[in-house]
Formats: structure tokens, C-alpha cells, sequence
């Protein structure tokens, strides 16, 4: 079985994002059901590196966590917010 190169976790007031191998940079962004960005940053992700994301304040929904690469490619997922 092959480990995933991102694993995201989440958590009562927050989500955390690990990088299992280097990927360089990239933009990492959550939006909401509206459409609207709630977070969004650039890291270097690297081996073993976490990029934590504080969702205390935010309001009850749903999100998709996106990730994307300066060569097009990307990862989304969603997660809920009660």
C-alpha cells in the first residue's frame, strides 16, 4: 500500500494538513459553500512538514479544502463545519 502525499485532518477547531513527500510550492486554499475563499496561503511543502488551519471562528457549513501545484494539478476535498 502506497502512502498518500497529503493527508488532511480534522479537528473541533481546526484542520491540519500533512505533506508525506516534497511538493515544492503551493497554493493551499479553503472556500466556502458560497464560493467565497476562507483561507488561502503559499507553503513549501516538504517531507514530514504540516500546514495547521485554524477554523475556530468560521461560520457552521460546508468547505473544500484545495490544493494546487504551479503545473495545473490539484487536490480537493470537503469537510463540514457544524
Amino acid at each position: 500500500m502506497r502512502t498518500p502525499c497529503v493527508v488532511a485532518y480534522l479537528y473541533a477547531t481546526g484542520v491540519e494538513v500533512v505533506f508525506n513527500i516534497n511538493l515544492g510550492s503551493l497554493t493551499v486554499e479553503v472556500i466556502n459553500e458560497h464560493g467565497d475563499t476562507a483561507f488561502k496561503t503559499t507553503v513549501n511543502a516538504v517531507a514530514n512538514g504540516t500546514l495547521p488551519i485554524d477554523t475556530s471562528g468560521w461560520a457552521s457549513g460546508e468547505y473544500t479544502l484545495v490544493i494546487m501545484d504551479g503545473q495545473g494539478g490539484y487536490l480537493e476535498g470537503n469537510f463540514l463545519i457544524n
